[in-house]
């Protein structure tokens, strides 16, 4: 079959297979919450329940809506969903996801109120199985208070014996347990590197996910600054918390929150990458800090949208943008690289081995994948 007729065939039926996506969110591939207050409580667990039970709790109250509600517990608790598509790259807002956060006019000219950030990382399915894993590439979302975090952060969590005395707070009502949840950290900002998570009366069940088996629990990753302020003289009893800015969850007033671009995304070391799709999205809670009887922040999702569910994927090597991948894209490449100012070439496009990145190993699998074509 000629080529052209054959890419001109592979893109109308990609338009037709991604016609009617919903926007929704359709899968939930994991969930691990940091010992919290509402951890057993959002997702409801009961005895006998599995890692199966809770993830489909959580399909039947997040997927298809974007009212639902999951609690990721303390610093590092996290969710990892999907939508029934990738999510394709537009060089826009692409995806928005729903948290219950509130604004307030306490404290003038600041923007803030009550929030409880979550840090965004998004997955491409590299491997192909169709499930995040290891052996899939890993993207932070890089939001507005980025230079202000701390990154390569780790926090291990050992789980409370139930039974030992309490041990209330001496000054702040409605926190009856400071020693109950014991964690360790490497906090280089922080005046202690360990402390607890505190129990409060509102909330009296155990704050440990009662279907893992684990003792200890670790989550890694980057830690935002602690915002909060206490406008109640130290008593505990009234907190202003200021917004973080664009690129977190469960940070804004779903009505102001615009959503996340996946142009945002960065390496490890920092560096944006160049992604034409993603596949998978995690979110986990991303500060460690009490706000007195209010408890630990907490991030909440309540849904997730794919703000243009039916875009079309771009052909992955039609640098120049033209509709075919050939010898002229080589070229077009090898000139953008060698510094050249090629009018209309399309970085995304560029990016052939998905890495993230657009560099010499590009020319090279453009040029593999030519030869592929031709046999």
């Amino acid at each position: 079959m000629n080529k052209s007729i054959f890419l001109a065939l592979a893109t109308t039926i990609m338009l037709l297979a991604n016609a009617g996506n919903s926007p929704y969110i359709a899968r939930v591939y994991d969930y691990l919450p940091a010992p919290g207050q509402f951890v057993n409580i959002f997702p409801a667990y009961k005895p006998g329940y599995t890692q199966d039970s809770i993830i489909a709790q959580l399909e039947a109250n997040l997927c298809g809506r974007v009212n639902g509600s999951v609690s990721l517990g303390s610093y590092g608790g996290y969710i990892v969903f999907g939508f029934d598509h990738p999510v394709i790259n537009r060089h826009d807002y692409d995806v928005k996801i729903y948290g219950n956060a509130i604004q307030s006019e306490a404290v003038p000219n600041v923007s803030g109120g009550s929030c409880e950030p979550g840090i965004i990382v998004v997955g491409v399915d590299i491997d192909g199985d169709g499930l995040p894993g290891e052996g899939d590439l890993w993207y932070e979302i890089r939001g507005d208070s980025h230079n202000r975090s701390q990154l390569n952060y780790e926090i291990t969590y050992y789980k409370p014996d139930e039974s030992k005395p309490r041990t209330p707070h001496e000054k702040w009502n409605f926190i009856n347990d400071t020693s109950y949840v014991y964690w360790t950290s490497n906090d280089q900002v922080a005046d202690s590197t360990s402390g607890h998570v505190w129990r409060n009366t509102f909330h009296s069940q155990p704050y440990w996910p009662l279907w893992i088996e684990d003792t200890v629990l670790t989550f890694k990753g980057t830690k935002l600054p602690n915002t909060a302020i206490d406008l109640s003289n130290g008593n505990g009893k009234n907190w202003f918390q200021p917004f973080l800015g664009e690129g977190y969850v469960d940070n804004l007033p779903n009505g102001q929150e615009p959503g996340f671009k996946i142009d945002w995304a960065i390496d490890e070391d920092g560096n944006p990458v160049e992604l034409d799709h993603i596949d998978f999205i995690k979110v986990y809670t991303g500060q460690m800090y009490y706000c007195g009887w209010l408890g630990e922040t907490s991030t909440e999702v309540c849904g997730a949208i794919d703000l243009h569910p039916d875009a079309v994927p771009l052909l992955a090597g039609d640098v120049d943008g033209d509709g075919h991948v050939n010898i002229a894209d080589v070229t077009a490449l090898i000139d953008y690289l060698l510094g050249g100012d090629i009018q209309g070439l399309d970085v995304i496009a560029a990016d052939v081995d998905l890495d993230g990145h657009v560099n010499i190993a590009d020319v090279t699998a453009l040029i593999d994948k030519l030869l592929s074509n031709e046999n």
